[in-house]
């Protein structure tokens, strides 16, 4: 039995509010409990409880009917609450059809709707539609087309006219193919819906940094910057430059390795610190490979470290080896290459390999 309750207004402001009257809804279904009730802003505009408990019942259903679950009803409701004043016929049929027309599967599309019910609020005719015919015609299929909707469903809801359609004429503009854009929609597309006068300046602002327009690497850049503010920007590059790092330095591992400007700053000193003041390793080396910085402090970096600078002191390595030589093998190529094949000369290099402690 579905049971709707109504609630008065209280004095106490209601995120829910829209225009005169605020909607939320308490439904029980079986155990399920589906959070929502009805409120308004004077007695004179409650909706009758027999009026409308038709039409949220029929709202219900038709969600049941299309896959979704109890719980992805809930979040349906409470993320969009008058869902449950529509005409399942007029409004909910057509947008959930052409959810499922465009390849979103019985698990998918109820998934999406519910972390993103405004799909359900948007106009299929001046929205849905222009944009999903908007992206597929950048990325040539459907299917690629929910790819990205799986990442990043909000993307549909976005005035692609007046940014994300700007937005990618100017990477086109600039020389970017279509296959470097295709990848920024599924990888970064939320970059693609940035105010555009700021998107245009970033654009801009990669050119000048010397980034090819032809390579991923330009779109990641493009990505980076979009992400964080100048403030942030400043942080870290500030945070860089404390171990003596040139602005031309820090810009060569920025073009190497785009996404080093998202460690943290807390992140780059603790990393900077143990290579250059511990293993003794000059910081332009790493900002030549600045992937370095993203592995695991603990379980890759150290114990690497560890069984190198054995091997150096030995006089087996050279100190001026590249951190990429050790630090980019995986584990077990790493473990053949620097441990198994010198077990013999330095018998204690197994354990000091194993040994996890951070102190070197």
């Amino acid at each position: 039995m579905l049971t709707i309750l109504f609630t008065k207004r209280t004095l106490t402001p209601n995120p829910l509010t829209l225009n005169s009257f605020t909607t939320k809804f308490l439904i029980l279904q079986n155990k399920s409990l589906i959070t929502a009730f009805y409120s308004s802003q004077s007695e004179s505009n409650f909706t009758p409880l027999d009026k409308n408990r038709q039409k949220s019942e029929g709202v219900i259903a038709l969600l049941r009917t299309h896959g979704f679950s109890e719980t992805q009803i809930s979040k349906v409701v409470k993320g969009r609450p008058t869902i449950l004043l529509s005409d399942p016929k007029k409004t909910l049929i057509p947008k959930l059809e052409f959810f499922r027309s465009i390849g979103l599967s019985r698990t998918d599309m109820p998934r999406i709707v519910s972390l993103n019910p405004f799909l359900l609020g948007s106009s299929l005719e001046n929205q849905l539609i222009p944009c999903h015919n908007f992206f597929k015609n950048v990325l040539v299929l459907d299917e690629n087309v929910v790819k990205m909707l799986k990442r990043n469903s909000r993307i549909l809801i976005h005035d692609f006219e007046k940014n994300i359609g700007p937005n990618i004429s100017s990477l086109s503009r600039v020389g970017v193919p279509k296959l470097l854009i295709s990848f920024m929609l599924f990888h970064f597309s939320s970059v693609a819906c940035q105010n555009h006068k700021k998107f245009k300046k970033v654009v801009e602002e990669v050119i000048g940094m010397g980034f090819n327009p032809l390579r991923s690497m330009f779109v990641q850049a493009v990505q980076v910057i979009c992400g964080m503010t100048k403030t942030t920007w400043d942080r870290k590059w500030a945070a860089y430059r404390m171990w003596d790092l040139s602005d031309d330095e820090i810009l060569m591992a920025f073009r190497s390795h785009p996404v080093c400007m998202k460690l943290s700053e807390e992140k780059i000193m603790r990393e900077m610190d143990f290579l250059v003041n511990k293993m003794g390793w000059k910081a332009v080396k790493i900002a030549r490979c600045p992937a370095v910085l993203f592995f695991n402090f603990e379980n890759r970096i150290v114990p690497r470290c560890r069984v190198i600078k054995v091997l150096i002191s030995e006089g087996i390595l050279k100190k001026d080896m590249s951190l990429a030589t050790f630090l980019m093998p995986s584990e077990n190529d790493f473990f053949e290459r620097f441990v198994r094949n010198y077990e013999d000369k330095v018998p204690v290099l197994l354990n000091v390999y194993r040994e996890r402690p951070v102190h070197l």
